[in-house]
């Protein structure tokens, strides 16, 4: 059961082009019956393994621009412990009602991004195509210049990095929903190379979250995360294969529909 169940989280994760993490976190609850906390740590260890196959995956395809997925990462890993330290302060109910709040929300730009620019829905996390325009990343901010370390092109992107680590260690997501358009706005590149610079923003990101879990004295199962993460990359590998087939606006709107389905049980888990 559990190797299914990240089987599942794992090609969920792969055939969106960002936001299929949120899925991982109601899922360990409803299914392995853990508590909000542990089942944040789970997601947040599954998810940047899951990450680092999907940036495997990527590395000969060229998309991956490797200086800002360093900026962004490098600041929202700072961030992501605050957030998992801060979630054990929030009462369960009030977790768990900020989650589907969230939810909602990834749901929502998912549905938009289909309707209004459906071939981005068909760029997904476990393919590569190889048929992307390869451009180098720029710094909009300083004049379309070639991105750079230094004060404006990292002051751009730390406000929403930061902001990114912090939702990540709070919920145990990893945040593509806010990293691809940040990428996507911000340094000029195409979609396929934001979706892979993503991932390894997201390992590096969810990485730093869990790993702040277990420095906090937090209980995590080994053989638990094992089986997760295994299943989860066993799902990814299936959405190789499978995204080249169905990935498009119907894939994506079926997800964002499976997604208010899955607010709504939060909800009512958290308000009973």
């Amino acid at each position: 059961m559990t190797f299914i169940l990240g089987f599942i989280i794992g090609a969920v994760l792969g055939l969106t082009g960002a936001g299929g993490s949120v899925f991982a976190v109601p899922l360990l609850m409803a299914l392995l019956a853990l508590s909000a906390q542990q089942a944040i740590g789970l997601s947040l260890g599954a998810v940047s393994l899951c990450a680092l196959y999907g940036v495997l995956i990527r590395l000969k395809s060229g998309h991956i621009q490797w200086l800002p997925a360093v900026v962004f990462a490098s600041i929202g890993s700072l961030f992501s412990p605050i957030g998992n330290w801060t979630n054990q302060f929030i009462p369960t109910t009030w977790l768990l009602l900020g989650f589907a709040a969230l939810v909602v929300v990834v749901a929502v730009r998912m549905w938009t991004q289909a309707s209004r620019q459906p071939e981005k829905a068909k760029v997904l996390r476990a393919n590569a195509p190889k048929t992307e325009e390869l451009g180098g990343a720029i710094c909009k901010i300083n004049h379309g210049k070639p991105f750079a370390i230094g004060p404006r092109c990292v002051m751009g992107m730390a406000v929403t990095a930061a902001f990114t680590g912090f939702l990540s260690g709070l919920f145990g997501v990893g945040g593509g929903f806010l990293i691809v358009p940040a990428l996507l706005f911000l340094t000029g590149i195409s979609m396929a190379q934001a979706v892979a610079t993503s991932l390894v923003i997201i390992a590096l990101v969810s990485g730093s979250g869990f790993i702040s879990f277990l420095l906090m004295g937090n209980p995590i199962n080994t053989v638990l995360l094992w089986q997760v993460a295994l299943g989860g990359l066993a799902g990814m590998t299936a959405g190789i294969g499978l995204g080249q087939r169905i990935a498009g606006a119907a894939l994506q709107k079926t997800f964002a529909l499976l997604m208010f389905v899955m607010a709504t049980v939060v909800v009512s888990q958290a308000i009973t």
